[in-house]
């Protein structure tokens, strides 16, 4: 008897969907354990109020409110909040009873640009309770991945309006995060000063190898596999911005990419065009 009363307790345990703390209950989620560095880390938080009252946010001394959270790195080191930054809270309104769901950029108000192991918590602070409401405990990893290709090109100047002393350069770096027993790739556009775009393009599949190129208009482009008789094809360009995708079948060939030497123009050869729902999946970009 005792033995069945205590597995109804534990079920009601693991069932219960948000972590309570009185009067605000809350739940913090992650859009994923295993990001890229400097990839954005969304947290989503899951309020529920179970004050019996109105909690609104505002700008008035009785409606201020913050959410907070307290992150700590592997050597037990709390991560400062970047100075100035706040996550806009006013104007949200939980009614009694009632949830409200947050998406939160966490890198955007704490400094995440370091490797390493985190643990996650988020808080609500309001000034009608005396207390501070917390959530449920998170983990992640931000690694540098491996490169598994990269180029460094110039940037074409297309309106040629002016002199160009020094032809500036960005790199397109393409690199694999381990996510458990999965890998993912990752587009990386770059240069000294700046990091002009991150992309998840897709994952490792079995013994298939992307194919990478660049072109005479130093656009970067992929021949990815997505399935053992699917490939896609991605054209990137300079900004980092995706400008073609068009998907392509194994045949007796397997599609990958040719550079015309003369040209500089980059080409899909093997296979042919995969026709969408007969061959295929849609495969959105991420």
């Amino acid at each position: 008897m005792k033995s069945k009363i205590l597995l109804l307790v534990l079920l009601g345990v693991l069932a219960m969907p948000l972590t309570s703390w009185g009067q605000i209950a809350m739940r913090l989620e992650l859009s994923r354990h295993y990001f890229l560095q400097y990839e954005p880390v969304f947290a989503k938080i899951l309020l529920r109020n179970d004050s019996g009252h109105a909690v609104a946010f505002g700008n008035h001394k009785k409606l201020q409110g913050q959410l907070l959270f307290e992150i700590i790195d592997s050597r037990q080191r709390r991560i400062s909040r970047i100075k100035g930054t706040v996550y806009p809270m006013v104007g949200i309104l939980l009614r009694p009873g009632a949830t409200r769901e947050i998406v939160v950029p966490v890198n955007k108000y704490y400094n995440l640009l370091k490797c390493g192991k985190y643990r996650i918590k988020a808080f609500i602070q309001h000034n009608m309770f005396e207390d501070s409401y917390q959530s449920n405990e998170c983990t992640f990893d931000i690694s540098q991945g491996s490169v598994i290709w990269q180029r460094t090109v110039g940037v074409p100047d297309f309106a040629e309006k002016k002199q160009i002393k020094r032809v500036k350069t960005r790199t397109f770096t393409i690199r694999c995060l381990l996510e458990g027993q999965r890998k993912t790739y990752y587009l990386l556009l770059e240069d000294k000063k700046k990091i002009y775009s991150i992309k998840r393009i897709g994952f490792e599949l079995g013994e298939e190898r992307m194919v990478c190129d660049v072109d005479n208009f130093s656009r970067l482009h992929i021949m990815l596999p997505i399935s053992p008789k699917v490939f896609t094809c991605l054209i990137y360009n300079i900004n980092g911005e995706l400008e073609s995708r068009e998907v392509y079948k194994r045949t007796d060939t397997i599609p990958t990419l040719i550079r015309d030497p003369k040209t500089g123009k980059v080409y899909v050869a093997g296979g042919e065009k995969a026709i969408k729902k007969l061959d295929y999946e849609d495969h959105k970009e991420k």
